[in-house]
């Protein structure tokens, strides 16, 4: 596991910071968002999928945490980035790993950040016209939404 962390540091240096260092489950801290793609080439090479993205509402921040897995040792490394409230946005993972189209979707439909570069995204889980991103904890439950009966659904 060392190995990653060291091609991390050495090719990101100073973009790059080790949060929590067990062996089996290191968590990295990734100090530019805008160099998601490249360390996500460099986690592919060792690991398998990407296979949770959790996303924390630190307002007025959030910040996604990339879970990757490696199937031959159940080992696994937590990629932390923040994206700020001046754009909510960050590039999409899905070139690199397929698994991350349905995550980013997810974490779009209720947080609303977008992943630039993303093949599909829009939402996943409510309607297109839903009223704004129900995870956020600036979102207000209105009449319309406490109302919401799903009836008027075309499938």
């Amino acid at each position: 596991m060392a190995d990653i962390i060291d091609d991390l540091k050495l090719k990101l240096k100073d973009k790059i910071s080790v949060l929590y260092s067990d062996p089996k489950e290191p968590v990295v801290a990734l100090a530019d968002k805008t160099a998601i793609k490249p360390v996500a080439s460099i986690i592919s090479k060792s690991f398998d999928i990407l296979f949770m993205l959790v996303v924390v509402d630190r307002a007025p921040k959030f910040e996604l945490n990339y879970l990757f897995s490696r199937y031959s040792d159940d080992k696994t490394i937590t990629l932390r980035v923040v994206v700020d409230e001046k754009d909510y946005a960050i590039d999409s993972i899905c070139s690199v790993f397929d698994s991350a189209n349905w995550e980013e979707r997810e974490a779009y439909d209720l947080f609303g950040i977008k992943f630039t570069g993303h093949p599909d995204m829009r939402r996943i889980l409510l309607p297109e016209d839903w009223p704004g991103f129900p995870l956020r904890k600036d979102f207000k439950v209105t009449d319309e939404i406490r109302n919401w009966t799903g009836l008027d659904l075309k499938f």
